[in-house]
């Protein structure tokens, strides 16, 4: 392989460079179509959000050749698929994201032709109400309206009508003629004036409204004041009280409104330091311009994660949590007792360590800690039970006894043989030969 480029380095690179050559002249013939790709397809495709609406009607709507989706007279989106369903048309479209946070469950939408060969567009009036809509929804027919034709309209006229029509277009004609540039100035002018006339009209039924509701208001507030004189009464007399304590503090208000100019100086000091804040401020929030914007695109990246993890907090945290519940009021039960016991082992430590430090303290002087004499008892009592005999370490020691205890002994094995035959294996001496 190597060998048959090197050979044909020439014609390889030729056909390497028509290759790519013909890559970027389908690119930029792909861009310059009207058709929204699909967005795993490189620089041309974009992420859209797919809509659909039923139609009465389709008439004229032909995927691929340009037909946009209008929103206040801005391009939205592309129309890419109509079906029929159930004898209705079914208009599919991509609507770009920026612009599918503004479509409501309330919106219209109503075919409209762009120029006169019929080259139709979809007018959406997002709407102000309800949800928003999701991906994949379908806009009902009860909110879509088909583009009407004329010969529509002459359709649902007898022939009587049809004829009476014609002569009236005639007639029409004939009195127009010549005179087209007159009537479509007098049209021009006769546009502002209908527009102006349709505020007034809008303007006079509000007023007509608002006077209708002023005088509804000012029956209920004259019917609610004659229910209530005595209330209107007390009112007064505590309005007329009022005024008389504003009166008596004349002076006070006097010297409130001295110092009213030198709080506004204040004031006006403090906007001065805000706007000076603000202005520092500007090129921070500039800088956080791009983050914010960046936002967007991630929050809307984090959708399909918090849609496919609402199954696992619903399905398996939340009985988790419920299940978990029990046993936490169990522990929580046993927390107290728990708390209690800490509390009387950390006094029990602190009462054994106070212990050991009594053994361990070594005061000033010859005296010596309680430890080395603990080292002196432990070595007395080594050499009082060790023995090195026959019959290993034997304790030592010496037993003492006096009249008293050996009596009690007597008394108790007096009345139990078992006594009394342990009493002379030891030899435990009698009264009568120590007392």
């Amino acid at each position: 392989m190597r060998r048959a480029i090197r050979e044909h380095l020439r014609d390889f690179v030729a056909i390497l460079a028509l290759t790519v050559l013909g890559l970027a002249v389908t690119v930029g013939i792909l861009s310059q179509q009207q058709y929204p790709y699909p967005d795993w397809i490189p620089f041309l495709g974009k992420d859209r959000f797919e809509l659909k609406a039923e139609f009465r009607t389709a008439q004229a709507v032909t995927p691929g050749q340009g037909q946009t989706v209008n929103i206040a007279g801005v391009k939205a989106g592309d129309v890419t698929e109509v079906n029929l369903e159930e004898g209705d048309a079914v208009v599919t479209m991509l609507v770009e994201e920026k612009y599918a946070p503004l479509i409501h469950a309330d919106a219209t939408m109503l075919l409209r032709p762009r120029t006169g060969l019929q080259d139709m567009t979809l007018e959406m009036d997002p709407g102000t109400k309800g949800e928003l809509v999701e991906e994949g929804s379908t806009i009902p027919l009860s909110q879509t309206q088909p583009n009407v034709q004329p010969d529509e309209v002459l359709a649902t006229l007898d022939r009587d009508t049809q004829a009476y029509l014609k002569l009236l277009l005639e007639g029409g004609a004939q009195g127009f003629g010549g005179r087209g540039k007159e009537f479509s100035a007098g049209l021009r002018r006769l546009e502002p004036f209908a527009r102006d006339v349709a505020k007034i009209n809008k303007l006079l039924a509000k007023r007509r409204q608002n006077i209708r509701g002023s005088i509804h208001n000012f029956r209920l507030v004259a019917e609610e004041l004659g229910r209530n004189d005595r209330v209107v009464a007390d009112w007064v007399d505590s309005s007329d009280a009022a005024l008389r304590a504003f009166a008596n503090q004349e002076a006070s208000i006097r010297e409130t409104l001295r110092e009213a100019p030198s709080a506004l100086r204040e004031t006006q000091r403090a906007l001065r330091s805000s706007s000076r804040f603000s202005l520092a401020s500007t090129p921070a929030l500039r800088k956080l311009t791009p983050a914010a914007r960046s936002l967007g695109p991630a929050l809307r990246e984090a959708r399909p994660f918090f849609r496919q993890t609402s199954g696992p907090i619903r399905n398996q945290i939340r009985p988790f949590s419920r299940a978990v519940q029990k046993p936490f009021r169990h522990l929580k039960q046993a927390a107290g007792p728990l708390d209690d016991t800490s509390k009387s082992l950390k006094g029990g430590l602190e009462g054994l360590n106070r212990v050991f430090n009594a053994l361990a303290f070594n005061p000033d002087g010859t005296q010596e800690s309680n430890l080395f004499w603990l080292a002196w008892l432990n070595h007395n009592l080594n050499a009082l039970s060790f023995v090195q005999d026959a019959h290993g370490p034997i304790p030592r020691g010496l037993v003492m006894i006096t009249c008293a205890t050996a009596g009690l002994a007597e008394g108790v094995a007096g009345r139990d043989e078992t006594y009394e035959l342990l009493l002379d294996l030891n030899r435990v001496p009698r009264t009568s030969e120590i007392c």
